[in-house]
């Protein structure tokens, strides 16, 4: 799978878990807030009924019930005093208004025994109860929002929901009011039920159809789903497209790789621009096509320079060795060649030794310790001394400490200590001092041509003077590697009085 792919499905992916987290909140609130308005609508109706009811049925009956306005629209016409209807109490009412169905129930007893409504065994409800009546806004159970159905008058009492045993209980007040959701001529209703008066046995249900709070929670979920699924793919398609502007310069930088694979041309770079985490990585790998476009031409220069300087030994030794196999050669003539052919095969092996030093390009490939600097150097001294005998050497050391390679700083002190015997006249001296971890060695030869002074560290250089002495021309190079890797500087000058000085600072 591409990174683009990866980066699209990771946006859209996003996106459809915050959408449906969201859509699920909303759906879930808004059912709740239908169902509430319901449950509230109920519980008034209730209650505006049985206050209807006692006004006209008391103790001092009122007989203005018909037509009133009540807190959920107007009650069906009729009167409802005793004196209009003389079966009171057992006398049950059934009716519709404009937004549901009601019943009030005088008497539990009573209307059980005239047969207005069968016992039937219904299950518990499942929703929460009222415990007081007045307190619409606490009770409420998170159910089906229902909707208001088309007026029907219903005077049929056993027609309506049947009791059920748990009525009985809130009828003679031993359970408090509460919902259940059922059906009545197959339309799903939403049912309260609560007790008449805190004196009697009567019962007051008022019921809902959840028709079209149903439809209405349908269409909410449909749409929710909807804009969820097309946000995620509009998500989806957005992201692909921003995938494909931010992995441009991904593009560009795998395009110049590829490049650089195929045709070995490490002068290429990649065009920047910016200066965001893709610009960085462009810059970054432009230092290190540069970094490998230097290493490759330095390795190319070091085989060409190595090639050169070997040329003029290796045919040396070789005529040495031709002379030697010749049968007529003088023996005096024969021990001067053998002389000269080893001589020959020991500068070739510092040759190549240097060589090797050289192609570590100032990479150290020695573990560090820690290191006492004044006895490497003194040890470096007694060396010297026996090389060069006829040699004086002046030495001035101050203990210094170091953490460093001791193979490449023996290398690199013993490389100076050449130099300096290298251009030393005969029974000259040679001053080598140690201070503050700068160690400095002078001799009293003919010094440094100014022409050749920004050169004396580069491979395989050597003066026009210094042609017709031993050496590679790779000592003092070797010495900057191995100091510029224990990170300190070299410097080479002329000294007062005459003479070269060349100042190795750790």
């Amino acid at each position: 799978m591409s990174l683009r792919t990866r980066l699209t499905l990771a946006g859209g992916g996003a996106v459809l878990v915050a959408l449906a987290v969201a859509s699920l909140v909303i759906y879930f609130d808004v059912r709740s807030k239908l169902h509430d308005q319901i449950d509230v609508s109920l519980i008034q109706s209730a209650q505006n009924i049985a206050t209807k009811w006692l006004a006209a049925n008391g103790p001092t009956p009122v007989k203005a019930l018909s037509g009133k306005q009540g807190a959920t629209g107007k009650l069906p016409a009729g009167d409802y005093s005793k004196e209009n209807n003389p079966g009171f109490p057992s006398v049950s009412v059934f009716g519709s208004d404009a937004s549901g169905y009601f019943q009030v129930i005088p008497s539990l007893g009573a209307a059980l025994k005239t047969g207005s409504n069968v016992v039937g065994k219904v299950p518990p409800p499942t929703t929460s109860t009222v415990s007081d009546a007045n307190s619409a806004s606490t009770g409420l159970a998170t159910t089906p929002t229902p909707k208001v159905v088309p007026q029907q008058n219903l005077v049929t009492l056993n027609r309506f929901v049947p009791l059920i045993g748990l009525d009985g209980e809130v009828a003679n007040g031993t359970y408090p009011p509460y919902f259940r959701d059922m059906r009545y001529r197959g339309v799903p209703m939403r049912l309260y039920t609560m007790r008449l008066s805190s004196s009697g046995e009567g019962l007051v249900r008022t019921a809902r159809p959840l028709t079209e709070a149903n439809a209405t929670i349908a269409r909410v979920r449909w749409l929710l789903v909807a804009l969820t699924l097309g946000g995620a793919l509009a998500a989806g398609l957005l992201g692909r497209l921003a995938a494909n502007a931010v992995l441009r310069p991904v593009r560009a930088l795998a395009g110049a790789v590829r490049g650089v694979s195929a045709t070995r041309d490490l002068t290429q770079r990649i065009p920047v621009a910016g200066r965001d985490e893709l610009a960085s990585l462009a810059v970054d790998f432009n230092a290190m096509l540069a970094a490998l476009d230097e290493s490759r031409r330095t390795q190319q220069q070091l085989i060409a320079d190595a090639s050169h300087e070997l040329r003029t030994p290796l045919t040396a030794h070789r005529t040495n060795i031709e002379l030697l196999a010749r049968p007529d050669l003088p023996a005096a003539r024969r021990q001067h060649v053998l002389g000269a052919a080893v001589r020959g095969i020991e500068e070739l092996s510092a040759l190549l030794g240097d060589l090797i030093q050289a192609a570590r390009n100032g990479r150290s490939i020695d573990a560090r310790e820690p290191l006492a600097l004044d006895e490497l150097v003194a040890t470096a001294v007694e060396r010297a001394r026996h090389r060069a005998p006829e040699l004086h050497f002046e030495s001035r050391l101050e203990p210094h400490r170091i953490a460093g390679a001791r193979t490449r700083l023996e290398r690199a002190i013993d490389n100076v200590l050449d130099n300096a015997i290298k251009w030393s006249p005969s029974r000259g001296t040679v001053d080598v001092e140690l201070r503050e971890g700068t160690l400095t060695v002078r001799d009293h030869g003919p010094g440094i041509d100014e022409a050749d002074l920004p050169h004396v560290f580069d491979r395989f250089y050597r003066s026009a003077s210094a042609r017709a002495l031993p050496g590679s021309g790779l000592g003092l190079a070797i010495v900057k590697q191995a100091v510029e890797d224990h990170g300190g500087s070299v410097a080479a000058g002329n000294a007062d009085g005459g003479g070269a000085v060349v100042t190795l600072r750790l």
